[in-house]
């Protein structure tokens, strides 16, 4: 049996087949993704061109009572500086020139090629926002490892569910924006997901054999996270993906709500499908007002949760380990 990995390039055999694409939804089917994220993550440029700096107060001033022929009370506030690092995420899509000379319909083939390996780049880094553990010198940490532990010291960032083991997901809520939470791009590079059609390059191999050439589309996402408040980004985590107990709580999303900087509104909040059908089976028990329906425009009905939108991105997984 052959052995199948991402990097594996495309053969004369997959390009036939691929000469009936039409549509990138309708050729990856399941593989598909549901990513609401991408429609709402804002990003603006950095500060520096490596990194993103800003200040925090830490410390407001205050004033104190006052009477005739007193001295008045001197006060100052305090702030930190803070500091982010811009990180690159890239991938270079190749398809060989003497399949596409080989291939009934050349454009179809590329183009095919170009759809799967975007849809699969944009599916990493979307795990890499939530999951990367922050180890790897050149990536950033992810939100999960910055609202891993349950808050016992009042912080207030991060909610048990009470679930337990490897079978559990959470729920996030952010409030985005320059104020809330942000991605950071350098002045000189695009915003978000960028893709340029490199044309025909003299390219290395995979199996080391020499070169040879190959039609080059290059992607990237050059950016860095900024949570500008802390409470912007609010995670409910240990939620049970299966079972009958320890699943997706209202009362603590209401909890987590009153912690948001503007206490919920502009606020998204975002699960998998396996919350999100959870949320869907407490809209239809009549009983409970804490849960609605509202329509967005481009999106259509959506599930609310005390009047906040509950999207769906799938990079939230279902085999966290309980926090």
């Amino acid at each position: 049996m052959s052995l199948l990995t991402p990097y594996q390039q495309m053969n004369i055999v997959e390009a036939q087949k691929r000469a009936g694409y039409t549509t990138a939804a309708e050729f990856l089917g399941e593989l598909a993704k549901k990513n609401d994220l991408l429609q709402f993550l804002p990003f603006f440029p950095a500060s520096h061109g490596g990194y993103h700096q800003w200040l925090s107060a830490v410390r407001l001033g205050a004033g104190s009572w006052g009477k005739a022929n007193s001295g008045i009370a001197k006060i100052s506030a305090s702030s930190d500086l803070e500091t982010e690092g811009i990180y690159l995420y890239r991938a270079d899509s190749l398809v060989d020139d003497v399949i596409l000379k080989t291939a009934p319909n050349r454009i179809a083939v590329r183009d095919s090629e170009d759809s799967a390996n975007a849809e699969g780049f944009l599916q990493g880094w979307f795990t890499k926002l939530f999951y990367a553990d922050g180890t790897d010198p050149d990536g950033f940490k992810g939100i999960a490892a910055r609202r891993s532990t349950p808050d016992t010291d009042g912080e207030k960032t991060t909610w048990d569910a009470g679930g337990s083991g490897s079978d559990c997901t959470s729920v996030w809520l952010f409030e985005f924006g320059q104020n809330g939470f942000n991605m950071r791009h350098p002045v000189n590079a695009q915003p978000g997901f960028s893709d340029k059609d490199m044309g025909l390059k003299y390219v290395n191999a995979p199996d080391g054999s020499g070169q040879y050439y190959a039609w080059v589309r290059h992607y990237e996402i050059f950016a860095g996270l900024q949570i500008k408040k802390k409470h912007s980004v609010l995670r409910m985590g240990s939620i049970e993906s299966a079972g009958a107990s320890n699943l997706f709580s209202a009362n603590k999303f209401i909890e987590m709500k009153n912690q948001l900087p503007e206490m919920g509104r502009g606020a998204m909040a975002f699960c998998n499908r396996t919350i999100h059908a959870q949320i869907e089976n407490a809209i239809y028990e009549k009983s409970n007002m804490a849960y609605g329906v509202i329509d967005v425009e481009g999106f259509g009905p959506v599930a609310r949760v005390v009047g906040i939108p509950m999207m769906t991105c799938e990079a939230i997984t279902d085999t966290e380990d309980a926090i």
